[in-house]
């Protein structure tokens, strides 16, 4: 049988937001569809993929990407919409990613502050987001989960007979986001429980696998020091806290 891919251009995003996350630093996180207040418009703003800090409050790294499915090549009026769209959300750095090229024009117009990237579409031949597990937050009935992160937990394991004797044990996670939602998700690769972690539930109290191990998941809202606001994924063992993934609001 066949899986219900999406809309082409969709698909070309999700490829786009995939390929970020593969290649950037483990210390930035990547958010697919993503929206967030433009300061210049007063208006959310669309973001095909957003790049933001991983594990601070902090915004100032901001980098958005573009992700421009035609037939035809990108111009300069394409090239000073996004420059336009960077400035509204106080993005450092901006990807304008296309499948058909761009013009020596556009080229030009971007200059430092922007870069222009060429994806062709038969990079999407074997790339099936479909795949993807599915959101489990209700209503949500066609969001996929786009994992971005991969922490491990430690445990030290000792000896009942020969408490010198020690060893380490590793719980591995992975981390992510629903590509329409929005919505935190957290597997734990040990038990194969899947959570669903919501930001904005003030009767979460967190959330546990079956490992049952000293450590839970807890998202919330917070604000960097210029009243931005992100909502958060944390891992919280014993009294440290670490926020694994963000999303920009």
């Amino acid at each position: 049988m066949n899986r219900e891919k999406g809309p082409s251009w969709e698909v070309y995003e999700r490829l786009i937001a995939r390929m970020f996350a593969d290649q950037i630093q483990t210390d930035l996180c990547v958010t697919p569809n993503a929206y967030i207040f433009g300061e210049i418009t007063g208006t959310k703003r669309q973001i095909d993929v957003l790049i933001d800090d991983r594990h601070n409050t902090d915004n100032s790294r901001r980098i958005i990407v573009d992700a421009k499915k035609r037939a035809r090549p990108l111009d300069v009026t394409d090239v000073e919409a996004f420059l336009g769209l960077m400035d509204d959300v106080r993005a450092t750095h901006g990807y304008l990613v296309s499948s058909s090229g761009h013009s020596k024009a556009a080229e030009k117009r971007a200059q430092e502050a922007a870069s222009l990237r060429i994806v062709p579409l038969d990079r999407m031949e074997n790339f099936d987001p479909s795949s993807w597990p599915r959101c489990l937050k209700n209503g949500c009935a066609k969001g996929r989960i786009f994992w971005d992160g991969y922490p491990e937990i430690y445990l030290v394991a000792r000896s009942t007979v020969t408490p010198a004797d020690r060893r380490v044990v590793r719980f591995i996670h992975y981390v992510g986001k629903c590509d329409r939602c929005g919505r935190f998700h957290v597997l734990c690769t040990t038990c194969g429980d899947l959570m669903s972690v919501s930001e904005d539930d003030e009767q979460d109290v967190g959330h546990q696998c079956r490992c049952n191990g000293p450590w839970f998941w807890l998202a919330s809202i917070e604000e960097d020091h210029e009243g931005r606001k992100s909502a958060e994924l944390h891992s919280i063992h014993g009294d440290k806290v670490v926020t694994e993934t963000r999303r920009s609001l």
